[in-house]
């Protein structure tokens, strides 16, 4: 077998713990922190908001590390600063501790576990199945959105949250970082590996751009004056900030609408469709223009978003979810094939360093935004309304982008 299918399972089960918790487990955790520390649902969503905020700062560095430090040692750093962060967010005494313990140590878990490290990696490792791979790897975030989310709601209940997210940060020390420690590679050089086998000896076209093993070797400041890199980053923020605000607000809508106990369910349903998701994108992403593919999440996630704007029924709720599932996980493999087309493998850590704090700066009103509509009108129905017209507004931010490897 291909090490590189090992790097892969490093970088699925990265996004596994701390997107399962942090997308789809912390939902189900926003009601009983609002109970206990007596506080509004908006102010619940700041640790959110500042985390993301945070990342404004540490993206562009982990991106410029990816590219010349290890990922190994940057993933590493991550598990344990997520697993610490839970164990001490276990132990908060109020919601301003709560918030700045949540953004500082799931910002670095993020940043350190999530796409800007597992795509790169991940990309270096691979050439002709580069989609395949990247969607398998995001894949991580799926299952643990399908998993994640029974294991916070047991241990709510059985536990209560403080200790649930304690034990929690145990098992990330345990289980997550001892694999990465002792698997993750920089290069399949440091394997002795040339790369994938069977590579062709003309490159791949993949969107319309041409594929090498190493592309333009671009500072920021050259990555910044690309007008694609605007384009893109703000389609994948725009697309982002609408499924951020849904989904970590869509425990509270449901509690809501009567069916408050049928939540992880729903989010189960979402994180199954995100898997197929990305196994269906990351498949077509070695096949059609990029374009196309992101157009298509774009477009299930505004479908999604305006069943739950009807004020639906459960089973409604469930077919949104369907859409909404397919959207995120479509998001992921066509996101990172882009930055591989347009910039190239030496400059991938850097682009997609540099884009995260465009896509942060418009994440961060999502979730905030969706709380604030609730607490003004008593209900969700505007909130999706902003959500639906963000998704049509990023739609059209993609008309200008020309999927070419700059030279």
């Amino acid at each position: 077998m291909y090490y590189g299918w090992l790097i892969v399972a490093g970088a699925f089960i990265a996004q596994f713990f701390v997107t399962g918790f942090f997308t789809y487990g912390f939902p189900l955790m926003v009601m009983p922190v609002e109970a206990e520390f007596g506080v509004s649902r908006t102010e619940v969503m700041y640790g959110i908001t500042w985390s993301t905020g945070l990342g404004l700062l540490v993206s562009p560095l982990v991106g410029m590390l990816a590219d010349k430090w290890s990922i190994r040692g940057l993933m590493v750093t991550g598990a344990a600063a997520f697993g610490v962060g839970l164990i001490l967010l276990s132990k908060s005494e109020n919601i301003l501790q709560f918030s700045l313990l949540f953004a500082v140590f799931i910002c670095l878990a993020t940043s350190l576990l999530g796409p800007l490290t597992g795509s790169t990696v991940v990309a270096r490792w691979f050439s002709v199945s580069r989609g395949r791979a990247l969607g398998v790897a995001a894949v991580g975030s799926s299952l643990g959105g399908m998993v994640i989310p029974y294991l916070v709601d047991r241990g709510i209940t059985e536990l209560g949250w403080r200790e649930m997210v304690f034990y929690f940060g145990i098992s990330v020390l345990v289980l997550l970082l001892p694999y990465l420690y002792s698997t993750m590679r920089n290069f399949p050089t440091d394997k002795g590996l040339a790369g994938e086998p069977s590579i062709p000896t003309t490159s791949a076209s993949l969107g319309g751009g041409e594929l090498t093993a190493d592309g333009p070797d671009l500072n920021v400041k050259q990555i910044l004056k690309t007008p694609a890199f605007w384009f893109i980053g703000s389609t994948l923020g725009l697309l982002f900030m609408s499924q951020t605000g849904v989904l970590t607000n869509i425990g509270a809508f449901m509690q809501g609408a009567g069916v408050g106990d049928k939540t992880k369910t729903l989010i189960f349903t979402l994180a199954g469709m995100g898997l197929i998701g990305k196994l269906l994108f990351g498949y077509a992403a070695d096949r059609i223009n990029l374009k196309y593919g992101l157009w298509a999440a774009i477009t299930l996630a505004a479908i999604g978003v305006a069943i739950l704007a009807s004020e639906p029924s459960y089973p409604a709720m469930l077919v949104a979810a369907l859409f909404l599932g397919l959207a995120t996980g479509g998001m992921l493999p066509v996101w990172g094939a882009m930055i591989a087309v347009v910039f190239g493998m030496k400059s991938y850590g850097r682009a997609m360093g540099a884009m995260m704090p465009l896509i942060a700066l418009l994440v961060m009103p999502g979730p905030i935004l969706g709380a604030k509509l609730f607490d003004i009108y008593g209900d969700y129905n505007n909130s999706f309304y902003l959500f639906i017209a963000v998704l049509a507004l990023s739609f059209l931010l993609l008309i200008p982008v020309k999927l070419k490897r700059l030279i």
